[in-house]
């Protein structure tokens, strides 16, 4: 959690409405005897509160951004030590990778020859090679999901620092405190560019530079065409006209107060165009050319239904290349019963992250980065919901091959049971004189 600009800024407001009032009255140089004068002496200093008043209220407006702790949302989704190759964490990002190893278990049956034909193929071909490709996406999206959350969980912090620097900066012109120091985001003793808001987002892309995404021919083709990068890391480069948000100097406390008020507007100004960059990033995310919005987000017509794997020829007796072949039966009941249900429960876990991770308080400073923020978590949730139940029907597909399988080797097991029975026994020369086998069975 934050600072708590509340409890920073009560303090100081009380110090800035003491200052001003003391740098209003050591304006009055004329003489007070005089009516004239102390009316108008009167009539300033009830202007000055007046001002003052409003400008309190403004300092206030801001305490909104003490109801949002997003730090932790961020990292729910990646982390910048997150690996796809290792998968350890608990964010959404490891939880698809990890569903990904194990559908990768599963097709390890097919490519080394445990599971061939028909079944097998109609499996790989509809489910297991366009999951590479979705899975290659969701995590995409999850980078982006992490960035957008790091970006406002940061910004919603620099806009309280620069809510107490502005308040200190005008209570030091008022001759009420020392120097508030260097701008929020800037180095000491020098000036960095674009070192406040308009950092933010570069920041948060930087932060999440080392997550590795996932390699191969198959994914590389999906990262292609989404984009790498994503909406998010393409605003973080683009520039900014962030403003200045410093006291005006002025010879009258009164004017140092309207000053500050501009100064409040300034740094609106500066918080609305990050609100606008997170949004169209976001907004690109959610549209055909990014991850949210690709056509590898989903997995297009599964065809997981059981049918497809009961392709088993060799019941007819014909023992083509295209039968059905299971070197272990047990391997592909677990594949079906354990491992795939295991690759769901993973995509279920990345989906309730996504429905606990709604961003409430934060729509008054940022309406467009908090809205868009919400639409993504609701599509990314979406998708990660349809893929789960996708794992978990192609889990009750296998399982359905599998017994079709056993029942086949159980019909040709009762078959060679009979056929056992019409072999004469050994020794039995005059019964094999009167038994002919099956063309299979002849030399």
């Amino acid at each position: 959690m934050g600072m708590s600009l509340r409890n920073e800024l009560e303090p100081l407001l009380t110090t800035l409405w003491q200052a001003a009032d003391s740098a209003c009255r050591g304006e009055q140089l004329s003489d007070p005897t005089n009516p004239a004068y102390a009316k108008w002496a009167e009539e300033s200093l009830t202007a000055l509160h007046e001002d003052l008043s409003s400008l309190v209220a403004r300092f206030r407006g801001y305490y909104s951004l003490d109801g949002n702790d997003l730090d932790p949302v961020s990292g729910q989704f990646a982390g910048p030590s997150d690996l796809w190759e290792s998968p350890m964490g608990l964010s959404v990002f490891c939880s698809v990778a990890r569903a990904a190893d194990r559908v990768d278990d599963v097709q390890k049956l097919i490519d080394i020859g445990h599971w061939a034909g028909g079944g097998a193929d109609s499996y790989y071909h509809n489910f297991l090679s366009p999951f590479k490709q979705t899975a290659a996406t969701h995590v995409a999206c999850a980078r982006e999901m992490a960035i957008g959350a790091k970006a406002l969980s940061d910004a919603v912090e620099r806009a309280k620092e620069c809510v107490v620097w502005i308040c200190k900066d005008v209570i030091n012109r008022l001759g009420g405190g020392g120097h508030p120091g260097p701008l929020p985001g800037e180095e000491q003793g020098g000036f960095k560019e674009h070192a406040g808001l308009a950092a933010i987002l570069a920041d948060a892309v930087s932060f999440f530079r080392t997550v590795t995404m996932p390699e191969g021919k198959v994914v590389d083709a999906a990262l292609a065409l989404i984009g790498t990068g994503g909406g998010l890391i393409a605003e973080s480069k683009t520039p900014s006209h962030e403003l200045h948000i410093g006291v005006s100097p002025s010879p009258s406390a009164r004017g140092l107060v309207v000053n500050t008020g501009v100064s409040l507007d300034r740094l609106n100004v500066n918080i609305a165009e990050l609100d606008e960059k997170v949004a169209r990033g976001l907004e690109t995310d959610l549209g055909s050319s990014g991850p949210f919005g690709s056509a590898f987000a989903r997995i297009r017509n599964p065809h997981l239904d059981p049918s497809a794997f009961r392709q088993l020829t060799f019941k007819q007796g014909d023992h083509s290349d295209k039968d059905a072949v299971v070197v272990d039966l047990v391997q592909l009941y677990y594949a079906g019963y354990h491992t795939l249900p295991q690759a769901a429960r993973e995509y279920d876990s990345g989906r309730r992250i996504c429905f606990g991770a709604h961003i409430d308080g934060a729509e008054h400073q940022f309406p467009r980065a908090a809205g868009k923020y919400n639409e993504a978590l609701e599509t990314f949730g979406g998708l990660l919901s349809a893929v789960r139940d996708e794992l978990t029907e192609s889990g009750e597909a296998i399982v359905a091959a599998a017994r079709a399988y056993r029942d086949a080797d159980e019909w040709e097991a009762e078959r060679i049971r009979k056929l056992e029975n019409e072999i004469p026994p050994p020794g039995s020369f005059t019964g094999a004189d009167h038994y002919t086998p099956p063309s299979w069975l002849r030399l």
